[in-house]
């Protein structure tokens, strides 16, 4: 039973990965390219919603970015 739920977790963890990767892309190629891309186009709108939403300048969206990598890091080594 532990070794399936090490193995889901695994999954889990790699595809958490795999998403956060075609996140920073996207914003990459959003940058880049403007709005108008396909698929690509609105998420630093989004992104902007977000960080309104969290608070004064993105002081929230920061701490917990700050709080995700350390707890990545420390899953990563």
């Amino acid at each position: 039973m532990l070794d399936a739920i090490n193995r889901v977790s695994r999954i889990l963890w790699e595809f958490t990965k795999f998403l956060a990767l075609i996140v920073a892309v996207a914003i990459l190629i959003s940058t880049l390219f403007g709005n108008n891309v396909p698929f690509f186009g609105g998420i630093l709108e989004n992104t902007r919603i977000v960080v309104e939403t969290l608070g004064s300048e993105g002081l929230g969206l920061i701490i917990a970015i700050i709080i995700i990598l350390s707890v990545w890091n420390s899953r990563s080594s």
